[in-house]
């Protein structure tokens, strides 16, 4: 339980550094026998959180980066703990996101920490390279914490990351074709907003967030393609356990 004046992160810190490689992949085995020590940090989250102890999450920065640890924790946690099942998240409908979970003394849902939290209170769509969802086309899992004051330079590098990973993100100039993980299918709406809002764009485009961080021969391309001439095609989402 947490006794201390300050919320610790030591713990998920040394077990995903452990237990997590540099593609994201998670060492579940080797996790599950660690769970107790990963149960202790699933306390603290449930023991607080910055609606109890606004004191220890002065800042939006830190709000953030406990709020994006404890999804990915919870996440693990739940994982690790039903291994060998590699279907404990995902089932053929997709509902892990209703995994009940606390934080600070409060019951909720992983899909109420997502939407009703994480979205709705900091309207960000870089999270969306932060939080991991034990499937293999999720963003990887960062091995290690989101260091203290480095939340926005770290979701910058996720976002950097993972649209540069061509698993992800690839622009075919010969036919002006844009091929885009599902995650920017299924949250379109907040990459479309922070250009609205944040860019002051009248009609945004979902090419114009991916240009933002695409880098390479074909980033100039993109930026200077007409939206109305592209085509959108989704990738295939693998809901494989992310798995070592």
């Amino acid at each position: 339980m947490q006794t201390t004046d300050h919320f610790s992160y030591g713990e998920y810190d040394r077990l995903t550094r452990a237990y997590v490689n540099e593609q994201g992949d998670v060492n579940y085995a080797g996790l599950k026998r660690e769970i107790a020590a990963l149960q202790g940090f699933i306390d603290q989250l449930a023991a607080a959180s910055p609606e109890k102890k606004p004191e220890w999450f002065p800042n939006e920065d830190e709000r953030k980066r406990y709020y994006l640890t404890a999804y990915n924790a919870y996440i693990v946690f739940y994982a690790a703990s039903a291994y060998p099942d590699k279907h404990a998240l995902w089932s053929r409908l997709g509902l892990f996101k209703n995994k009940d979970i606390i934080l600070g003394g409060r019951e909720l849902t992983l899909n109420e920490l997502e939407h009703k939290i994480i979205r709705k209170e900091f309207l960000d769509p870089r999270i969306h390279f932060a939080l991991n969802c034990g499937a293999r086309s999720c963003p990887a899992l960062k091995a290690g914490v989101i260091a203290q004051n480095a939340t926005e330079s770290e979701l910058e590098e996720a976002a950097r990351r993972f649209i540069n990973d061509p698993a992800n993100v690839r622009f075919d100039e010969s036919n002006l074709t844009l091929y885009l993980s599902k995650i920017f299918d299924w949250f379109e709406g907040d990459f479309l907003n922070y250009l609205r809002v944040k860019r002051g764009l009248a009609a945004p485009h979902v090419a114009g967030y991916v240009a933002l961080y695409l880098e390479g021969s074909c980033a100039q391309a993109l930026a200077n393609a007409l939206p109305g001439a592209l085509t959108i095609k989704y990738l295939d989402y693998d809901k494989g356990l992310n798995e070592q």
